[in-house]
């Protein structure tokens, strides 16, 4: 009977075991499973950090960008006022001369003549001209006689 026993006992603690070691891969597939989804939301949190560090910069920038614009406008709007306030005091100005007066063009003045050099100008050097025979490389054609263009009567 003991043997029985032993025998029991051992086929009980088998599969005790056998569940241990299933519910062990269980746990351990779950732990996995877990790891891996950490691993992804943090890697999504290091996306998310960074894109708003862009989007902080990017606003940065245009911010300075639409202050520099605001600037030039600004600039602009000045000169253009400016210019509106010459305009109207130059329309708004009496005319101090006649039309007649006004109108007429100034004489100018003679361009002054340019001083002429008193050295004379150094001639180049000249070459003398080889003799027609010399140059075998383009012979010279025969004369044609011109040939008539009307028949003659």
């Amino acid at each position: 009977m003991k043997l029985d026993d032993l025998k029991r006992a051992a086929a009980k603690a088998k599969e005790e075991l056998q569940a241990a070691e299933r519910s062990f891969a269980a746990l351990h597939r779950k732990a996995t499973a877990v790891k891996a989804k950490a691993e992804e939301a943090r890697l999504e949190h290091k996306r998310a950090r960074k894109l708003a560090k862009q989007a902080r910069k990017l606003a940065l920038k245009a911010e300075e960008y639409a202050s520099q614009q605001a600037r030039v406008l600004a600039k602009a709007q000045k000169r253009l006022a400016k210019a509106l306030k010459k305009a109207q005091k130059a329309k708004a100005a009496p005319a101090k001369k006649p039309a007649a007066v006004a109108a007429a063009p100034k004489p100018r003045k003679a361009a002054p003549a340019k001083p002429i050099s008193r050295k004379q100008p150094i001639a180049p050097a000249r070459r003398e001209p080889l003799p027609a025979t010399a140059t075998p490389s383009a012979p010279s054609p025969a004369p044609t006689p011109p040939t008539p263009t009307r028949p003659a009567v």
